[in-house]
């Protein structure tokens, strides 16, 4: 009899793909496994019981998302903000979007590293992903392993060595001075620039009256909106403001006297101590007063899609060797500010870096202005008299 345990409960086990079941699932499998060895021996018919399910691993991933959105951050006393927790479901449909594509089911003790050099190559090669997007990935799948051991889950524990960030080069992922200038010298009242936007967003088709619903956007409007967009980038390039950080910006965070926009920023909760000041290539103050008269209670008008439009900022600045997202302009102020002599610890009082190591992934690597800067400060010999 104890023999007929062990082989039901290893059979439930394997059912199981070598997952952790609550008591009554367990309970449930031995139950059945054993019903089926007794008819085995009688010959009797087996009228097997209702098994209940067994939770995948995406199962318990949509546990800790379901925990994630209840969580209260000790550091801000919020919970998670929205684009955390879509990330965290990206990864999940990620997950799933593996596993069908290696038509292999996914499993904690799976979790080796065949799986991983699997998913790197998926999302680097098949999906194309970034590598930041893949460091991204890999470190919230941590996250959420870490949870799962703390859940007494059978999580395999070489996951911590096996599951590293992809190594990077951030390389030129920001923009050189002229590239920056380029985006601000972009005229939206010339002909030639609305005759290009007006190609990219025809007017939409003529609706009936009484018909609801909203509105689609006129060209005029969606002209509006790219030069909001690309004034907003530039505010992230001039500010180091994270895109969200940037829509939040008020005039109470704008001190012209102390020449200083301080505001907390989201991510870290360090108030940024930002330049108010213009110069020939960062101008906050001029961007900011072209807006003052709207008498708006952010700074900058809100735009619902910024991703639509900034492809064609890129084009009409003809920039092609990036592709240009918000994130971008907050690179480029980190890179320029360090060109232009700033010193590192100053700049972070910006960017609200804490570390150096943090810091260091914004810069992008312009080889000209490096090597220009070293010509700057290279120190000569003089000359010495021939006889």
């Amino acid at each position: 009899m104890l023999d007929d345990y062990v082989t039901a409960a290893q059979a439930t086990y394997r059912a199981a793909q070598s997952q952790p079941l609550p008591k009554e699932q367990l309970r449930s499998g031995i139950e059945h496994h054993l019903a089926v060895l007794k008819a085995e021996r009688t010959g009797r018919a087996l009228v097997p019981a209702p098994l209940m399910a067994v939770r995948t691993i995406l199962d318990h991933f949509d546990a800790w998302i379901a925990e994630e959105e209840q969580k209260v951050s000790v550091r801000t006393g919020r919970k998670l903000s929205a684009d955390t927790i879509w990330t965290h479901r990206a990864v999940r449909k990620e997950l799933a979007d593996f596993a069908t594509h290696r038509r292999q089911p996914l499993s904690f003790e799976g979790l080796n590293k065949a799986f991983y050099d699997g998913l790197r190559n998926y999302m680097l090669g098949v999906v194309g992903r970034s590598p930041r997007t893949f460091n991204t990935y890999v470190k919230r799948l941590r996250s959420f392993l870490f949870w799962a051991e703390s859940q007494e889950l059978p999580v395999p524990p070489h996951f911590r060595k096996t599951l590293r960030l992809a190594p990077s080069y951030v390389g030129k992922d920001a923009l050189t001075q002229e590239e920056l200038m380029q985006i601000a010298a972009i005229d939206f009242a010339s002909s030639q620039v609305q005759t290009y936007l007006a190609a990219a967003f025809p007017e939409p088709p003529s609706r009936n009256e009484g018909s609801g619903g909203r509105n689609a956007l006129t060209s005029a409007e969606h002209a509006l909106r790219a030069e909001w967009t690309r004034d907003t980038f530039l505010l992230c390039a001039y500010t180091s403001l994270r895109h969200g950080d940037a829509q939040e910006l008020g005039w109470q965070h704008v001190f012209p006297k102390q020449e200083l926009l301080k505001k907390q920023l989201n991510k870290t909760t360090v108030v940024g101590l930002i330049p108010y000041l213009d110069d020939d290539v960062f101008q906050p103050v001029a961007l900011l007063e072209k807006y003052s008269p709207l008498g708006l209670e952010t700074c900058m008008p809100f735009v619902r899609d910024p991703w639509l439009y900034l492809p064609h900022i890129a084009v009409l600045a003809r920039i092609t060797r990036l592709k240009l997202g918000m994130h971008v302009g907050r690179k480029t102020y980190a890179t320029l500010k360090i060109y232009q002599g700033v010193p590192a610890r100053l700049v972070m009082l910006a960017t609200g870096h804490q570390t150096e190591s943090q810091f260091n992934v914004y810069l992008g690597i312009d080889e000209k202005e490096l090597l220009d800067s070293h010509r700057k400060t290279a120190r000569r010999l003089p000359a010495v008299a021939v006889a």
